[in-house]
């Protein structure tokens, strides 16, 4: 068998093997609304490769024999899933299994090459139950309290108490659905992104990813405000819109913050 005999039949026996797995996955990203960004990423990743093809064709091939070690590792932990570990645990040994047959065909400096897109894909993963649960709260009532501050700032009399908010006669009730990662994980997204196709360093993506994270709680936090304000904003369509924009709207914060870190670069590098 030829060498991209052997590549075909490797990527066929790795989906195959994953097929559960990424049904799975595509089902979250239809029906989690905190991961509808995911059916994204493959597309995306998609391109940057096509992009780089020029430069990935370039490198050496030295295929290695620790990606032997990866891909059994990879099966171990989709063996782990199919036992019940969970659907994470499978998505993650689907990367495993990948960043393998790499390492098997092409050596190191692929898997360095290629380690951007591999960040990117973790964009694709379920959230992890366990943490998940955990920052839920936390983050329901730091909307509450920031929205709250919002809208005192705004004119409105606000009585806060735990995650409800009373405004002008009405309550609304800040839920587990609005504690903000819907905005936070498609912001982080977009923000490496952006980041890359700017040619910026790699400190500048990471700085910019983490400046997401108030970024998308600044956001949310006016999405519910936005809600309390008006009640029509809290349900149905209106309420989907309304998430829209203001998403559109952490954008441009996420623009001038690169700039911002673009400035510093260059001053550092004068």
């Amino acid at each position: 068998m030829n060498r991209t005999s052997a590549i075909a039949a490797t990527a066929l026996a790795i989906l195959a093997c994953y097929a559960s797995t990424l049904r799975a996955m595509f089902g979250l990203w239809m029906t989690d609304e905190d991961m509808a960004h995911g059916i994204l990423v493959a597309p995306v990743i998609g391109w940057i490769l096509w992009r780089e093809r020029a430069r990935l064709s370039a490198l050496p091939i030295e295929p290695s024999r620790w990606g032997w070690l990866l891909l059994v590792l990879g099966a171990v932990l989709q063996l782990a899933s199919t036992r019940g570990a969970g659907i994470f645990i499978g998505s993650v040994a689907f990367l495993v299994s990948i960043a393998g047959a790499v390492l098997c065909f092409a050596g190191f400096a692929w898997i360095r090459a290629l380690a951007f897109p591999f960040v990117l894909a973790c964009f694709m993963l379920p959230k992890l139950a366990y943490f998940y649960n955990d920052i839920t709260l936390p983050l329901q009532l730091l909307a509450s309290r920031m929205a709250a501050g919002i809208l005192t700032l705004g004119g409105f009399s606000v009585i806060r108490t735990g995650n409800i908010l009373s405004v002008s006669g009405h309550q609304v009730s800040v839920e587990a659905a609005c504690n903000g990662i819907r905005y936070l994980l498609p912001l982080a997204f977009v923000s490496m992104v952006f980041a890359y196709l700017n040619g910026s360093r790699t400190w500048i993506r990471a700085a910019l990813v983490a400046a997401a994270v108030p970024v998308a709680i600044i956001g949310n936090a006016l999405r519910v405000a936005a809600s309390a304000a008006s009640p029509r904003l809290a349900v149905g369509d209106w309420h989907t819109f309304t998430g829209i924009v203001v998403f559109v709207l952490t954008l441009p914060g996420i623009l001038m913050i690169h700039r911002l870190l673009c400035s510093m670069d260059r001053r550092m590098h004068a």
